[in-house]
Order: structure tokens, then C-alpha cells, then sequence
């Protein structure tokens, strides 16, 4: 790997207004699905006369906590992105930084970066589930806690990143030229593609 001698550029996350707007889209075509179908099948079941008062009673009731938990969620989640004030990730020579214009909000640099506490494994791996994507995870110290904690290399944004494996690439090169005590599992390597680089 060759880019051990060469100065470590500085890479910006690129915003993908496509995939940004594709994903929101297919979210609010569930949510509206999904309140469409409650309330049609609780209008079929109020005019039903094959059922019980009391069923009918407790099947409302039922449809309106369910109606108000996704109300809820949806705007729970409308005002956690409001407050979202991360406009960019940054990869550069300290680490990797979400952003508000310049202004750093929160950072996982290479210095906070520690061994795995189980020697015998990798101290940067690659978390593979059947449910899951595969993430980047590594150990890092955090002074909040004062603990060792194990994170999943994951950006912070409301939107989409166009050029998300470049920085996640472009930050396990800044691991292996800065970090050379921690071991990267050759998995990542070769989810990066970074074993010819």
C-alpha cells in the first residue's frame, strides 16, 4: 500500500439529493399506506354486522393507539432531523468529523481509536449479520463514560452519502498510515478493495 509516504488529503461527503429523495419518498408512501390500510380496515370492521360491540369498541381503540404511536415515531423522527445541524463528514489527517459548515459537532479520530480487549481478534472488523448490512467497526475511547466502547463506522446525516465507501476507505487508510499499532482484519481490506492499493 502505497499512500504510507504521500500526504494525507482531506475527503468531503458528497450528498446524494437522488437516493435522499427516493428514500423519503418510499418512507412516506409506507406511512400513508399504512394509516390508509388501519383506517379502511377499521371502517370495515364498524360496519360489519356480524361482529360484537364490544369488539368493535376495542378494535377502535386499538387502531388509535396504533394511529397515535405512528404519528408519534414520524414526528419524533421530522424533529430529530430538524435539529440534525450536520451538513457534511470529513475525512481528513485527525480522523473523521461530522460537521456543521467548519464547525466540528462530533469526531472519532485516530488518536481515540484503541485495541480490541480481546487480543486474540482484529481491532478493526467487519460486522457481517443476516439482518444487517455489513458495518466497519472499531474500539474507541470515549471521556464521557470513560469506557472502551465498540462503534459501528456509521455518518450521522439526515441524507444520503453519494460517496460513502470512499470515506470509509479513505479512513482506513488514514487507520493504516496513522495507526499502524491497531490490526485491520483483511475483510475490510477486502470489502474496501484496499489489499492491491
Amino acid at each position: 500500500m502505497d499512500f504510507h509516504n504521500n500526504e494525507f488529503s482531506k475527503i468531503e461527503s458528497l450528498k446524494s439529493k437522488k437516493t435522499t429523495f427516493i428514500a423519503k419518498a418510499v418512507g412516506v408512501f409506507i406511512f400513508v399506506t399504512t394509516i390508509f390500510a388501519i383506517i379502511n380496515l377499521e371502517i370495515i370492521i364498524i360496519e360489519s354486522r356480524k361482529l360484537s360491540a364490544e369488539f368493535k369498541i376495542s378494535s377502535l381503540v386499538l387502531a388509535v393507539v396504533l394511529l397515535s404511536f405512528l404519528v408519534y415515531f414520524v414526528l419524533k423522527d421530522i424533529i430529530i432531523n430538524r435539529k440534525n445541524k450536520i451538513i457534511k463528514v470529513i475525512v481528513d489527517q485527525n480522523g473523521l468529523h461530522h460537521c456543521n459548515d467548519e464547525t466540528i459537532i462530533e469526531s472519532l479520530t485516530f488518536k481515540s481509536l484503541y485495541p480490541n480487549p480481546d487480543l486474540k481478534n482484529y481491532d478493526v472488523v467487519l460486522s457481517q449479520g443476516e439482518d444487517v448490512a455489513d458495518d466497519i467497526c472499531v474500539y474507541y475511547f470515549d471521556p464521557s463514560t470513560q469506557t472502551i466502547l465498540y462503534k459501528a463506522l456509521i455518518f450521522n446525516t439526515s441524507f444520503s452519502i453519494g460517496n460513502a465507501k470512499e470515506l470509509k476507505t479513505h479512513f482506513i487508510k488514514g487507520i493504516l498510515k496513522f495507526r499502524s499499532d491497531l490490526r485491520v482484519s483483511p475483510k475490510v481490506l477486502d470489502f474496501l478493495n484496499l489489499n492491491n492499493s
